[in-house]
């Protein structure tokens, strides 16, 4: 997949860059000094690094891409699912409630969360959670987190 108007940003715009992400995730990244920018389809922003997605904006929401959680250039509370609920999220589905089987006491209502899996723990999917910690644990069904991106994707899968 091509990006269209593909280019390095200014200092300047990576400082707002910069001053977002510290808004959305704290101190929890890391920002080097080249950054390339570029647009897919559905005007998905992607940033780069090395080549690499690292962030995404979705509208008007910026979020850490799998490859940045996985080179830790971002950190994300966690969810962790069981493996009945692996195929379906990698196919683009939300987590529900009974497929979560720990929640970081850090999920709020609309953060930011990155879903792993019990076997592994390896990052599945960056998801925007639609209940707290411990309206989580507390419940017995409906969808907890609306899946953002997921391994197998147009972002996971851009090179």
């Amino acid at each position: 997949m091509k990006l269209k108007n593909r280019h390095f940003l200014r200092d300047k715009d990576i400082k707002k860059l910069e001053e977002e992400l510290k808004d959305i995730l704290g101190e929890n990244f890391y920002m080097p000094a080249r950054i390339e920018s570029g647009f897919m389809k559905d005007a998905v922003q992607l940033y780069l690094m090395n080549g690499v997605p690292f962030f995404v904006r979705m509208v008007d929401l910026l979020i850490p891409t799998l490859k940045a959680i996985m080179n830790k250039a971002a950190k994300l509370p966690k969810v962790t699912v069981d493996m009945g609920a692996v195929g379906f999220i990698t196919n683009g589905a939300d987590i529900m409630v009974p497929g979560i089987v720990k929640v970081d006491d850090k999920v709020d209502k609309y953060t930011l969360v990155m879903v792993t899996d019990e076997k592994h723990d390896k990052p599945l999917a960056i998801g925007l959670a639609l209940m707290d910690a411990e309206t989580i644990k507390n419940s017995k069904k409906g969808p907890a987190i609306k899946n953002l991106h997921h391994v197998g994707d147009d972002i996971w899968n851009f090179e």
